[in-house]
C-alpha cells in the first residue's frame, strides 16, 4: 500500500511538474497582449522615457544620418552639430557592416542617436517578436559601447514585412519599452504613408522623426523641413525633428533639421 501511495505520489508530482513547465513555456512563446491606451480609436504608441541627458550648450540644429547605403561613400565634411547612424543593415537582426567607421565619423559632431530597422513578419507573438529585436539591439549596442543616454529611432517603412495594424502597434510598444526600460530614450522615424499603412496612423506619444522626401539643394529643403516643424505630420503630432534628401555634387545624402530641443532626440558627445 505504502509503495502504491508512493507511485500516486510521484506520479502526481510528474504531471504536476509537466504542467507548470507546459504553462512556463507557453507564456514565454504567447506572452499576453499588450494593454494598450487608444485615443480617438487609434492606439497610442509609447513608453515611459528614462532620464534625457541636458545640454550644456547650444547645439547646431542641423545633421545628418548614415548606414550601410554609405558604406562605400565618403563621409560628409561639412560642419553640422549632430550625426545620426543606423545600426542595421536594413532588416530587425542584420548588421550595418561599416558601423564602427561611421560611429567614430559621428562622435566627432556635438551629438549623435542611432536608428534601428523595424518589422513584423508575423511569425510568433507580436510581443516576444518586439523583445527579440529590443534584446538584439541592447547586444548591439553594447559591442559598440554605447551607452545608456543615447536616443535611439525606430524606423517604421513599408520596404520591411509588416503583418497588421494591431500587431504592428503590440511590436513597437514591447520594443519601445524594453529599450526605455534599459535607460535609452526612444523616438519614431517613418514617412507619413509609410505610417498610415503600417500602424492606422496610430497616435504617437514618444519624440517623432517625419521623413518629407527629396529636394533639389540644401537650401530649399531646410526651407520645407522648418516649414513642417509647424505642422501635424502623423500620429497626431508635429514633428521633433525632420528628414530631407539633398544632392550635392552628384551625391544624395539625409540631412535634418531639429524642430524643439534637442534633448531626448541626440545625446551630446561630451
Amino acid at each position: 500500500m505504502r509503495r502504491f501511495f508512493g507511485f500516486v505520489v510521484t506520479v502526481g508530482a510528474l504531471a504536476l511538474a509537466g504542467f507548470v513547465g507546459f504553462s512556463l513555456v507557453n507564456s514565454w512563446l504567447n506572452p499576453e497582449p499588450l494593454t494598450i491606451e487608444n485615443i480617438d480609436g487609434r492606439p497610442l504608441i509609447t513608453a515611459p522615457q528614462p532620464e534625457l541627458i541636458p545640454f550644456a550648450f547650444e547645439l547646431d540644429n542641423s545633421g545628418y544620418d548614415i548606414s550601410y547605403p554609405q558604406c562605400k561613400s565618403a563621409l560628409p565634411d561639412k560642419f553640422v552639430g549632430y550625426a545620426i547612424i543606423g545600426l542595421n543593415g536594413g532588416k530587425p537582426f542584420s548588421e550595418n557592416k561599416c558601423f564602427q567607421k561611421q560611429w567614430d565619423w559621428a562622435l566627432t559632431k556635438d551629438a549623435v542617436a542611432v536608428y534601428i530597422n523595424t518589422a513584423d513578419p508575423g511569425d510568433e507573438s507580436p510581443v516576444r517578436y518586439g523583445k527579440k529585436i529590443a534584446k538584439d539591439t541592447l547586444k548591439r549596442l553594447n559591442k559598440y559601447d554605447i551607452k545608456p543616454g543615447t536616443p535611439v529611432w525606430l524606423d517604421v517603412e513599408t520596404y520591411n514585412t509588416w503583418t497588421s495594424t494591431d500587431r504592428a502597434a503590440q511590436v513597437l510598444t514591447e520594443l519601445a519599452i524594453n529599450l526605455t526600460s534599459a535607460g535609452y530614450p526612444v523616438g519614431i522615424y517613418a514617412p507619413p504613408v509609410h505610417w498610415f499603412e503600417i500602424t492606422g496612423n496610430a497616435n504617437v506619444g514618444m519624440p517623432l522623426w517625419l521623413a518629407i522626401g527629396p529636394y533639389p539643394d540644401v537650401e530649399s529643403g531646410v526651407v520645407a523641413a522648418k516649414a513642417a516643424c509647424n505642422e501635424n505630420a502623423f500620429g497626431g503630432k508635429a514633428p521633433d525633428m525632420v528628414q530631407f534628401v539633398a544632392t550635392v555634387d552628384g551625391v544624395a545624402l539625409d540631412r535634418n533639421i531639429i524642430c524643439t530641443s534637442p534633448v531626448g532626440l541626440v545625446a551630446p558627445t561630451s
